[in-house]
């Protein structure tokens, strides 16, 4: 019997959703007008307003570039997620349409694609989103059982702003990739910020001992201190805020992770309980040992459920989504004093929530 049950659990722990689905689901639950960017509102929660693109015409018909000298055309590759300049994104690609897009890009020598955000509620493009150079390719389909083509490596090179879809209708046929006419992004002269890019990493010394002295988990470590920069930067080997900017996305991504699993672990606890009384009625586990979340037993969904929502809670409190749109927010960013208000509103944001935990704890040694 005990076997028995371990068999169940391990077939349950299919059900549990990613911690990036759930805050998904949290932001489609409500979610205001985006125009422009609001750096703060007057509860001092941050907030950011990502800029998308108009919602294309999927039934109209397909049009010829501009031959305009400041647009480029390009294969667009829509993602869920903000990438950042002088990152070195992997890819792996198995849907035939991207398949193509490789095979053609490599054909014609451009080896680059644009990469755009993708707002999970309405399906909009971001206005603004980055240049994917294809640096390696590898074959990978005898391996995958043909499930992934391929498997490509990238350097991010440019920032581009969407300027005309030239096929919408590749949007709803699916049977090819969408391109686009884009135009370079660069940052406009926007004088001497040498004063802000200090306040900014005073804020981030303060969150990292603040995170030391909460314990808490995940946390930066005293050496990141010497890898901060929030210069504008030169490029790949000088990224200046880029580079701490990806600093913390690659800290959300873990801290999102971690509480990935503690989710888990509790929901897999509270199912190893319920089993040690009761029984799966046969037929709900199918052939490849799925469970359906709506084929469980009631009192066990409703508990599964509350984990879940209760973690999504935290997640959202936390800022905690490497998807975000404040990261949106700064890659559309047009100069390098709004990106320092936006890298800075964040981290406002986080140092109020360790603010309060600390005075929890405070409050707790009484």
């Amino acid at each position: 019997r005990a076997a028995h049950c371990m068999t169940e659990l391990l077939l349950l722990l299919l059900l549990v959703e990613p911690c990036t689905a759930l805050l998904a689901s949290g932001r489609a639950m409500g979610r205001a007008p985006r125009a422009a960017l609001l750096m703060q509102v007057d509860d001092g929660k941050a907030q950011f307003a990502v800029r998308w693109f108009p919602s294309l015409d999927l039934q109209s018909a397909d049009e010829e570039p501009s031959g305009a000298a400041d647009v480029s055309v390009m294969p667009v590759f829509p993602l869920g997620m903000s990438y950042l300049p002088y990152t070195e994104p992997v890819l792996n690609i198995f849907e035939p349409r991207y398949r193509q897009m490789y095979n053609d890009i490599l054909m014609n020598g451009a080896r680059r694609f644009c990469v755009v955000n993708v707002d999970g509620e309405t399906g909009r493009l971001a206005e603004v989103g980055v240049v994917f150079y294809l640096d390696e390719l590898k074959e990978v389909s005898e391996q995958t059982q043909d499930r992934v083509k391929y498997v490509g490596q990238h350097t991010v090179i440019d920032r581009v702003r969407l300027k005309r879809v030239l096929n919408p209708s590749a949007a709803r046929t699916r049977q090819t990739y969408l391109k686009a006419e884009v135009a370079t992004m660069a940052d406009i002269d926007d004088g001497e910020t040498s004063e802000a890019e200090a306040v900014l990493h005073r804020i981030f010394l303060e969150l990292v001992s603040a995170q030391q002295e909460l314990n808490e988990e995940p946390r930066f470590t005293e050496a990141v201190k010497g890898r901060l920069s929030f210069t504008r930067g030169t490029g790949a080997d000088d990224k200046g805020l880029w580079g701490t900017i990806l600093l913390w996305q690659q800290f959300v991504e873990q801290r999102t992770s971690v509480v990935g699993q503690k989710m888990q672990r509790e929901i897999q606890a509270r199912v190893a309980a319920y089993l040690k009384e009761n029984k799966l009625r046969d037929g709900i586990v199918n052939a490849r040992g799925e469970v359906r979340l709506e084929d469980l037993p009631a009192p066990l969904l409703q508990e599964i459920r509350a984990i879940q929502t209760r973690f999504r809670e935290e997640l959202e409190a936390m800022d905690a989504d490497p998807a975000g749109e404040s990261f949106q927010a700064m890659l559309q960013s047009e100069s390098h004093r709004e990106r320092l208000g936006v890298l800075r509103a964040t981290l406002e944001k986080e140092r109020k929530r360790l603010s309060a935990r600390a005075t929890l704890q405070s409050l707790f040694k009484q």
